[in-house]
């Protein structure tokens, strides 16, 4: 039994036009960009009036190891003159302040910028780029996609400045980026404002060694505890989502019985958390056992889902660090509440293919869900804990099946501290955002 099966949402009938001509070019690996163009007939007119709309898409990728340099390379690549936005990611390797200042420059005024820093390198579908910069740029109608930031956090009031910025219409989807620790408290502000029924989507900022230097970049410059939205726009832009945790259940089940109602969990079935965990994984965590510490490769390839009893779905949750020989107990990057039950899962060949097959469904439920038929851009979310189980074959599983699915789409790659899945703070999964 598939335990988690993508989850999906796009813009489907919702998107009013149709496309009528797509004009594409390649250009290099590191740089692609395509244009539709949509065009809405009067059924009033007898001179058949159009008003022409045009979606245009492009993504740059540069090692150049000058930042200025290297920012102006991707931009160029990207190729698109006139960007509403743009999607921006590189690694703590940089000076953030740099890559953002330098966006800003080779950015045309009024670009609203939404990004942040990925564990370790860019995602691409020939492999990962260490020590990369990457910009998704896109033009589309006004109103396609709306921005609203907050560098100390507060994402009730980056929340409802993204929704005065907007039409009357609630949007397709809110696309979030914050830091660690902070997603489900951004979560319910977002929802605070805009309700429930809008689904969130994102990504959590990582850095290369779990240091706290992980940064979010807006608009509004970069922070270290900061939110940043983007509105996807209920008209102008069709918009597919897919994520997808690929674990099946094993037959061992816990109960979290002693929890501080946050991420940190003390007793499992009355018992130390610790002690559960070290008699489920042995040797492996020996030293964290009865020191403390990071216990993230050995989870990450045995990971923990936890069910939701109400819809039976589940949620996967990488168990991330142990207490010591005197405080037994476990954390976690997702909230866990009290009672909640946990069950140990089982990865497969996953690991050991790079989740080449999960990449690829992904890719295709995404573009299934929004009814796309010639995606213009996407996002991939990798979590960070899923690059880790996979080590080396991160790169054939990013260059098999997906890398003939995805082509020659502009696609921004980023690996995340964490997953926000319709409105769920998640982990060890992957997704696809998509737009045409």
């Amino acid at each position: 039994m598939q335990a988690f099966v993508p989850l999906t949402a796009g813009s489907g009938a919702r998107n009013r036009f149709a496309p009528a001509a797509i004009e594409s070019k390649a250009c290099l690996v590191s740089s692609w960009a395509s244009r539709r163009v949509l065009v809405k007939r009067s059924a009033s007119s007898k001179n058949d009036t159009r008003i022409i709309m045009s979606i245009q898409t492009g993504y740059g990728l540069s090692v150049l190891p000058a930042t200025a340099e290297a920012v102006k390379e991707a931009v160029s690549n990207a190729g698109v003159s006139s960007p509403v936005i743009a999607f921006i990611g590189c690694t703590t390797d940089r000076d953030v302040e740099e890559v953002y200042k330098e966006f800003k420059k080779n950015l045309p005024t009024g670009t609203a910028i939404h990004g942040l820093t990925s564990s370790g390198g860019l995602l691409t579908s020939n492999g990962m780029v260490k020590n990369g910069v990457g910009c998704l740029l896109i033009h589309a109608p006004a109103g396609s996609f709306v921005a609203a930031s907050d560098l100390s956090g507060n994402a009730s009031k980056a929340a409802a400045e993204l929704k005065k910025s907007l039409s009357s219409e609630l949007p397709q989807a809110i696309l979030m980026s914050t830091v660690p620790g902070q997603e489900e408290g951004c979560i319910a502000e977002i929802e605070a404002v805009f309700g429930k029924s809008v689904p969130i989507y994102g990504g959590t900022a990582g850095d290369n060694e779990l240091a706290g230097a992980w940064k979010v970049i807006s608009s509004a410059g970069v922070s270290g505890t900061g939110v940043s939205l983007v509105a996807v726009g209920s008209k102008g832009v069709k918009f597919g989502v897919a994520f997808s945790a690929p674990y099946k259940p094993t037959s061992k089940v816990v109960t979290a019985t002693k929890v501080d109602g946050k991420r940190r969990v003390f007793e499992f079935d009355g018992k130390p958390a610790s002690d559960w965990v070290y008699q489920w994984l042995g040797p492996a965590v020996e030293k964290q056992y009865k020191e403390g510490g990071l216990v993230l490769q050995p989870t990450a390839t045995s990971p923990i889902c936890k069910q939701n009893p109400q819809t039976g779905e589940y949620t996967a949750c990488h168990l991330a660090a142990l207490g010591n020989a005197n405080e037994k107990h476990v954390d976690f990057f997702v909230p866990i509440e009290q009672g909640a039950k946990l069950t140990v899962m089982d990865s497969g060949d996953g690991p050991s293919t790079g989740y080449a097959k999960t990449l690829e469904a992904t890719y295709k439920s995404a573009k299934q869900a929004g009814q796309l038929s010639n995606p213009k851009a996407g996002i991939l979310i990798y979590c960070g804990g899923m690059a880790i189980a996979v080590g080396q074959n991160l790169n054939a599983g990013l260059a098999g099946g997906y890398k003939s699915s995805v082509g020659a789409m502009p696609l921004l790659g980023l690996t995340c501290f964490g997953e926000q899945i319709k409105n769920v703070q998640s982990n060890l999964s992957m997704g696809m955002i998509m737009f045409e």
